[in-house]
């Protein structure tokens, strides 16, 4: 699969400001999974990455290396400015700038196939981003699973927004209600980052349910009422 990643190349960050650094990412891992997904055919390259140089006096440029399958392009727009903006829907827009103007270009010469279908594709993999309302949801764990007696089930989910991510258990009743919604972790939207929560949901008893981490000893529990 196709890796885009746009990458604040400023200087003299605050300390606060590489908490939002992964603000565009569920926007990138959306876009390149449905390019995958439609069968774009990328020839010798598997990573794209965006440097916003955050300097005005620097001129856009590209440059590849197919030893290592990278394309890496350079624009002097500052990655602020992408925080700055409120909505998910007025990121979204400057996530399609970027990607309409500077990556399609770079695509259209690798790409195996003809330049109005490869623009179509494009189109409809940011289309996908809106499809799926800026967000990325998925069950963790091998979820749902049935307590003992099998009458309720509990869910493991994963939310990576662009505000970030978040796991949380909801558990249903016999009669399909939802008794129990817990946050169980909050994190950086980067799923490198929060891949070491995506562990096993195990019912302990009727009233008990323990998540764990396979990589950590990230451990939650979430109590049923009786």
């Amino acid at each position: 699969m196709l890796d885009i990643h746009i990458k604040d190349w400023g200087k003299n960050r605050p300390k606060k400001h590489y908490n939002n650094l992964h603000q565009l990412r569920i926007f990138e891992l959306i876009f390149s999974n449905k390019l995958a997904k439609l069968g774009v055919e990328i020839n010798n390259i598997s990573i794209i990455s965006i440097y916003l140089l955050a300097d005005p006096k620097k001129n856009v440029s590209h440059k590849e290396d197919l030893s290592l399958g990278e394309i890496s392009i350079f624009l002097p727009d500052d990655y602020m400015d992408f925080l700055k903006l409120s909505s998910n829907e007025d990121k979204f827009q400057a996530f399609s700038k970027v990607i309409i103007n500077c990556v399609v270009p770079c695509l259209e010469k690798h790409c195996a196939q003809p330049f109005d279908i490869l623009i179509g594709y494009v189109q409809e993999a940011l289309n996908e981003i809106i499809h799926q309302n800026y967000e990325g949801i998925f069950l963790v764990g091998k979820t749902p699973k049935k307590s003992p007696s099998r009458k309720q089930i509990a869910i493991l989910k994963g939310i990576h927004r662009s505000e970030g991510f978040q796991l949380r258990c909801e558990v249903y009743d016999a009669k399909g209600l939802k008794i129990i919604d817990q946050l169980l972790v909050k994190e950086v939207g980067h799923e490198v980052v929060y891949s070491r929560f995506l562990g096993t949901l195990k019912w302990e008893n009727e009233y008990l349910i323990t998540v764990k981490s396979k990589t950590s000893s990230w451990m939650k529990e979430i109590h049923i009422p009786q």
